[in-house]
């Protein structure tokens, strides 16, 4: 009996040890997905703030070009006039917008550069997040598995099976008793309520009558030859 209870017991503190070791990495990974969701959302307002900026840049550009080209032509336009001061502040608004346009320029591919940039870490980051969810369901199943384990030994180490046989014994031997008084019961109800029952006992009775009055002739006879 103690060998037995000893083993329940290692087993006992195997499936503790491996549930102290599991719970750690659970929390773990609980806590990296919720770091994860709030970088995840961190990256989609940028990149949604980089978007915009993307298109404001876009509109820009285009608007700056246009607004060079309109410059040149009036520059131009005022030559072909003589008008060398209209040319001037053409060609000096043209030369200022051409400065701004390389400015934009370089700011567009920065933040095209930073769309890149997010749109990878947006990628990595969902991918880790899709990982570290499979592990998480799978880790759990294995905890919630071991738990039941362990509350099943907690269970099976805590039953006297001694006391649950003798008191099936009991009830069995209650229920024989039962059974065979209820059989009894049956058989001396047929016997009383079967009138051919009732006929064997007169038959009976007239055969011990019978003998009787053959016994005492029989006495009788004795005491006369004597």
């Amino acid at each position: 009996m103690g060998i037995f209870k000893r083993v329940k017991d290692i087993a006992l503190a195997d499936i503790n040890e491996m549930l102290d070791k599991m719970e750690n990495p659970i929390y773990m990974i609980k806590q990296y997905l919720r770091d994860l969701e709030e970088q995840i959302a961190t990256a989609k307002n940028a990149l949604t703030n980089q978007l915009i900026a993307e298109r404001n840049f876009d509109a820009l550009i285009s608007e700056l070009e246009q607004l060079i080209g309109k410059r040149v032509r009036q520059a131009n336009l005022a030559l072909d006039r003589d008008d060398e001061t209209i040319a001037q502040l053409a060609i000096e608004e043209k030369l200022i917008c051409e400065n701004r346009l390389l400015m934009y320029r370089e700011q567009y591919q920065t933040v095209k550069q930073q769309i890149a940039i997010l749109q990878e870490t947006l990628h990595s980051s969902k991918a880790l997040y899709d990982e570290l969810q499979s592990q998480k369901w799978f880790l759990m199943s294995r905890a919630n598995g071991a738990r039941a384990m362990r509350d099943l030994n907690r269970v099976v180490a805590s039953v006297d099976t001694d006391a649950i046989r003798k008191g099936f014994s009991r009830m069995e031997e209650q229920v024989w008793q039962m059974e065979a008084r209820a059989a009894a019961d049956s058989q001396v109800d047929r016997f009383y309520h079967n009138p051919a029952s009732a006929g064997t006992n007169s038959l009976i009775k007239n055969e011990v009558q019978q003998e009787l009055e053959r016994l005492k002739a029989e006495r009788k006879q004795v005491i006369l030859s004597t």
